[in-house]
């Protein structure tokens, strides 16, 4: 029976490779032993600070403790975006964000044309 670090393990495995495919950055990666170490965040990266977090129930819910604790992972006036990755039992996942933080994303991801770039 796996333990609960080595479900969550997995978890940041596939959350790394992900990110890694989408900022094109092969340095990305799960920290090191998270949660228990001295880098922030359950990934490796420098513009997101992510947590990951796997549920063994279909419904999951945003923990007002854990992000209130991935907020106060971030350093004073850095420019990383918290990321809250939830995972249910049946493998499906979700990416949680500040409505802001996502509004400042969209902003950056469109030119003048309002065209992807």
């Amino acid at each position: 029976m796996k333990t609960k670090r080595e479900i969550g393990k997995k978890l940041e495995y596939v959350v790394a490779q992900i990110l890694q495919e989408a900022f094109n950055d092969t340095t990305i990666r799960p920290s090191k032993a998270s949660g228990a170490s001295t880098e922030l965040g359950d990934i490796r990266n420098s513009f997101l600070l992510v947590e990951c977090k796997k549920r063994n129930t279909k419904s999951v819910t945003i923990n007002n403790k854990v992000w209130n604790h991935l907020l106060s992972q971030l350093p004073i006036n850095s420019k990383r975006v918290p990321l809250l990755v939830l995972e249910n039992q049946d493998s499906k996942r979700w990416a949680v964000m500040d409505l802001d933080d996502l509004k400042r994303l969209l902003a950056r991801s469109y030119n003048a044309t309002g065209e992807i770039q």
